[in-house]
């Protein structure tokens, strides 16, 4: 296995098909990251909705329930990059999440951020999703939130 890097080009692409597959979410479609994720059945959500997910068809169902949440009205993702990796069969990159959509029921689209951590596995020539998680939290709140005190 070769040397961790932070080969701009490969990280680029892996950070198109993240943008792609979200903004299909945003308008109201799953398949987008049903398609990045990996056809193995070690696959893990971590969503920002809670919970978890694991396995090929459990996650699969979340994205279609995410993407129901939405109202489909061109949804727009872009991200500030906090780091990226990639060698030659794994890539984890580590972003905050800016989305703006429309949400199921509302009539006017919002803003809102996501923390976000994607390990992507090299599967047959194709860079696949075997990690998501997103979580809303996109600024530091300290030990009195993360403990309800």
């Amino acid at each position: 296995m070769s040397a961790s890097t932070t080969d701009g080009s490969v990280i680029a692409n892996i950070v198109a098909q993240l943008d792609a597959a979200t903004e299909r979410i945003l308008d109201g479609d799953g398949q987008g990251w049903k398609d990045l994720v990996s056809d193995q059945d070690d696959v893990i959500l971590l969503g920002a909705y809670g919970g978890h997910a694991t396995g090929r068809d459990e996650v699969a169902t979340r994205f279609d329930y995410v993407a129901s949440t939405y109202a489909g009205a061109a949804g727009t993702t872009w991200r500030e990059n906090i780091a990226s990796w990639v060698n030659d069969d794994w890539a984890c990159v580590v972003d905050v999440e800016h989305h703006r959509a429309t949400l199921e029921g509302g009539a006017e689209p919002v803003d809102f951020a996501y923390r976000a951590t994607h390990l992507l596995r090299r599967e047959q020539g194709t860079w696949k999703v075997v990690l998501r998680h997103a979580d809303p939290i996109a600024s530091f709140k300290g030990p009195r939130f993360a403990h309800g005190t």
